[in-house]
């Protein structure tokens, strides 16, 4: 649970709720995941994030959003630092490898050429991606509802909130109309489905698309249900071209 002395004003709370993602919303590639993940953050360190996220924009150069946040990398605790110590979370780097094989690039696989697509242009405000979340109130894993229980004690109206972030995320996508969308996290195929308007068909057992052929459902892009091999899928049948 946050803390009793960790409070929110009502322009934070709006900040933190109404925050739509990292990058460029015009970007031809679009991510979407299930909830703003804490990645190897410490509760301590998260839940003093809070504040820095109440101070975010609606949307955020990745970057420069870790450079207002506190991690812990090499067992030190301190500022985010992407030059030196890119943050290892998987999901980024499932990312990273997608974006990596759409440039055609052989090396996709390569832990270097990953490290260096997310340290200088995962997410960026001028770059290929979008980065967004069904929720945007973080949570450690999926069982974690403290979180949301927190907001709920800051603010009764909580919920109107998250509906109006969730239809102006939704006027967001229409309006850009990105090439693609990847949606990790098959559990909730049906929040995505109803985020996107569209209904899921079966691509192959690992995959779920849209009838454009332009969204996608791929497992969670962590705890090892996320592989290559779908990512080779992918190429083969020229998605990613």
């Amino acid at each position: 649970m946050i803390p009793a002395h960790i409070q929110l004003s009502d322009e934070q709370i709006e900040r933190v709720v109404g925050f739509l993602g990292y990058g460029r919303v015009s970007a031809p590639v679009w991510f979407i995941g299930i909830e703003e993940g804490l990645g190897e953050m410490g509760t301590e360190e998260a839940e003093n994030n809070l504040v820095s996220r109440g101070a975010f924009e609606k949307t955020m150069d990745l970057y420069e959003a870790h450079c207002l946040l506190i991690g812990r990398a090499k067992g030190k605790v301190g500022p985010i630092d992407f030059e030196n110590a890119v943050p290892t979370t998987q999901v980024w780097k499932y990312m990273a490898k997608i974006m990596l094989a759409r440039e055609g690039r052989s090396d996709w696989k390569d832990p270097g050429a990953v490290k260096e697509y997310i340290r200088h242009r995962l997410g960026r405000s001028d770059g290929d991606t979008f980065l967004t979340e069904l929720s945007p109130i973080p949570a450690g894993r999926a069982s974690d509802k403290s979180w949301m229980t927190k907001f709920e004690s800051m603010d009764r109206g909580i919920a109107d909130r998250v509906r109006n972030r969730k239809e102006e995320l939704k006027k967001t996508l229409r309006v850009n109309s990105p090439a693609l969308v990847f949606c990790y996290g098959k559990r909730r195929a049906d929040d995505f489905a109803d985020l996107l308007d569209i209904q899921w068909r079966q691509f192959n057992k690992d995959i779920s698309e849209s009838n454009d052929s332009r969204r996608f459902l791929l497992p969670f892009f962590g705890n090892g249900q996320m592989s290559h091999s779908i990512i080779e899928c992918l190429i083969e049948a020229k998605v990613l071209n």
